[in-house]
């Protein structure tokens, strides 16, 4: 297990923090808190929430039907209950769980959370490829199925399709992906507007358009219903209320998301 190294910086705006109080936690401080609610009815922010709870029925899709339990959560950001781990426990009391995210008070309260034999939270830049993997390597047993969830942080990184085509090509071959997107190909205006007002905060944010978030799953097989908006994956797929779309499938979504495993 990998301890943070980095400070808290409590002077501007932390990403982590603000990405929490936009999906309903409360772990932001007032600079955060600032940034953070002119844009709590946002499309931004309606499409942060589906992407989250869409990403928890993934996994719990794959804990029930694909006997996967070793989840990887790439910027895993404080958690918010039920958090990945928690589905990944409850499905298998073996179950191993992987958070990794560079942010000093995300780790600690994962940590928090995680605070069985088989959770453990590492400390790394998810642009540094190499110790992602070794970390991965470390905690994962190579011969059982594994699943890396890489939802709702592929935003916040500038080269996030360079980033994920490395680690692509070193996971094993049979590894599910649970990922999830923003668009700006819908609700374009708005979504500009929330990444203008994120940027004057210094937080980098990037939606990408539907043949970038494709080709950045194009190794992937995906299972059905394929590239879909979040809401619209499997919505019932789940005994869960808290992990049910909010918003009927008949709403445009500025996001995109699917499950995907890498071909034997």
């Amino acid at each position: 297990m990998t301890a943070p190294n980095q400070a808290v910086d409590t002077s501007r705006p932390n990403s982590a923090r603000v990405c929490n109080v936009l999906l309903g936690g409360r772990d932001g401080y007032d600079l955060d808190l600032l940034v953070a609610r002119p844009l709590l009815d946002s499309q931004l922010t309606i499409a942060m929430r589906e992407s989250r709870r869409f990403a928890r029925r993934a996994v719990e899709h794959l804990c029930n039907q694909h006997r996967v339990h070793q989840v990887v959560e790439l910027g895993c950001g404080f958690p918010l209950h039920p958090d990945i781990g928690e589905i990944n426990a409850d499905a298998n009391n073996t179950a191993r769980t992987l958070c990794i995210d560079n942010d000093v008070l995300a780790a600690t309260h994962a940590r928090a959370v995680l605070n069985g034999p088989n959770g453990v939270v590492a400390d790394a830049d998810l642009t540094d490829t190499t110790a992602v993997l070794a970390e991965i390597t470390a905690v994962m047993d190579s011969s059982a199925p594994l699943a890396v969830c890489l939802s709702g942080t592929a935003e916040l990184l500038a080269d996030a399709p360079a980033v994920l085509g490395t680690l692509t090509n070193q996971l094993p071959a049979g590894t599910w992906i649970v990922f999830s997107h923003i668009t700006d190909g819908i609700a374009g205006d708005d979504i500009s507007s929330a990444v203008a007002a994120l940027g004057d905060a210094g937080i980098g944010f990037h939606p990408r358009d539907r043949d970038t978030i494709a080709a950045m799953l194009a190794p992937y097989r995906l299972a059905a219903p394929g590239l879909i908006a979040p809401h619209r994956w499997r919505p019932a797929d789940t005994e869960h209320a808290t992990l049910r779309p909010l918003h009927p499938d008949t709403w445009d979504l500025a996001a995109y998301s699917a499950l995907g495993q890498l071909p034997h």
